[in-house]
């Protein structure tokens, strides 16, 4: 039975991140994966936008780590090759209660940390000249000019393969079975092996709380939010210039239409509530027809009959606190939940990995960090077996 310091469960683009940043220093890391690829549940089933950081609530640990996380960004677009691309992201008000809403935005993101020249309330010229083909029902907009599109997907292959680099043993096809503590180390067994570790940390996306039930720790649930996309053709490239959203605080976060860093053009989501967890990548009639609903408020003259893709994903969402839950258990600081990762979780992915570094690991000294002197953090390539 191989022993590790750290053992990080589900290779998510949030775990990935973890692992990628944990690997900086000398430790023997073990990453589970249930899947056969990284990053094809949660991570595949999203918008890939880094969020600006203008809606979540101030106060909130998902407020601080979205603004934390996109300045982070840039150090990993210094360091890793993925796709991405900088756009601004257009709130578009259609009434003076949404105006309100624009106001209310701009103010919290100056609280969240954004600076002014980040944002700017558009009136509905000015907003024409940015988008030609907006609804002529719209009368408003909040322009933030920070946001960045990514491949998330790809983005935690890459993030995984430099991992590896720095020697992370990355374990795919294991699902874990049982965990417990013996002797002060977690016992960790799968449908194929079983391993010891001195610290869990517990990525697993939806079934993060069945993770933590399994250890003996009942002390979060989490519910479903699917949300649902249509992909329009190439041809319809171009009929937004940005990341044309209706009011979040209104219609729920992140109903956009936007172009894709493909060219094609993404409608969506929609937002259902409390969907079984084995559900959460179908596709229905029924939303179908309201993304082209979306779709046709934002931009009348879109044309939804290019629909050439669908697909569908969900967040996990912490109901009681609405917020990440980053935090270890009660009874034992070596078993550490990252979970909650609703939207912005790509957008605060670095500062998650750091916060769980700085916060729960090295805080408390669980676990000696050295940094490793042949740390390489440069990646090009992709490993395609991951």
């Amino acid at each position: 039975m191989k022993k590790y310091d750290v053992c990080i469960i589900g290779a998510g683009i949030i775990g990935a991140s973890i692992s990628r940043e944990l690997s900086k220093y000398n430790l023997n890391i073990l990453h589970l994966e249930a899947n056969a690829k990284v990053g094809i549940e949660t991570s595949q089933g999203n918008s890939g936008l880094v969020h600006g950081g203008f809606d979540p609530t101030p106060g909130k640990l998902n407020a601080k780590l979205n603004v934390l996380g996109k300045k982070r960004y840039e150090d990993w677009i210094k360091e890793l090759t993925f796709p991405y691309l900088r756009i601004d992201s257009t709130i578009v008000a259609f009434n003076d209660e949404e105006v309100k809403h624009l106001k209310m935005l701009y103010e919290r993101g100056i609280i969240n940390g954004l600076d002014k020249s980040e944002l700017k309330i558009l009136d509905s010229n000015e907003l024409r000249i940015k988008e030609p083909n907006i609804s002529h029902e719209a009368v408003a907009a909040l322009v933030c000019n920070s946001s960045i599109a990514v491949d998330a997907p790809m983005l935690a292959k890459v993030l995984m393969t430099n991992a590896i680099k720095n020697s992370v043993d990355l374990h795919l096809n294991e699902k874990v079975v049982d965990i417990k503590k013996q002797n002060d180390v977690w016992c960790i067994k799968t449908n194929k092996n079983e391993y010891e570790s001195k610290i869990i940390i517990n990525v697993a996306g939806h079934y993060a709380d069945k993770i933590a039930k399994m250890a003996g720790f009942d002390e979060f649930n989490l519910v479903t939010r699917r949300g649902e996309y249509r992909i329009l053709e190439k041809t319809e490239s171009g009929i937004v210039n940005s990341v044309v959203f209706m009011v979040p605080t209104i219609h729920g976060k992140g109903v956009i239409v936007a172009p894709m860093l493909d060219g094609h053009v993404m409608v969506g989501p929609t937002a259902e509530e409390g969907v079984p967890k084995d559900e959460t990548r179908l596709v229905t009639q029924e939303k179908f027809d309201f993304i082209g609903e979306i779709g046709k408020k934002l931009i009348s003259s879109i044309n939804m009959k290019k629909t050439c893709m669908t697909f569908s994903g969900s967040r996990p969402i912490e109901p009681k606190s609405d917020d990440f839950w980053i935090k270890a258990t009660k009874k034992d600081k070596t078993f550490i939940n990252v979970a909650g990762m609703k939207s912005p979780a790509i957008a605060s992915a670095p500062a998650i990995a750091d916060y769980v570094i700085e916060e729960l690991i090295k805080k408390p000294n669980l676990i000696k960090l050295e940094i490793k002197p042949n740390f390489d953090p440069i990646q090009k390539m992709v490993n395609p077996l991951i």
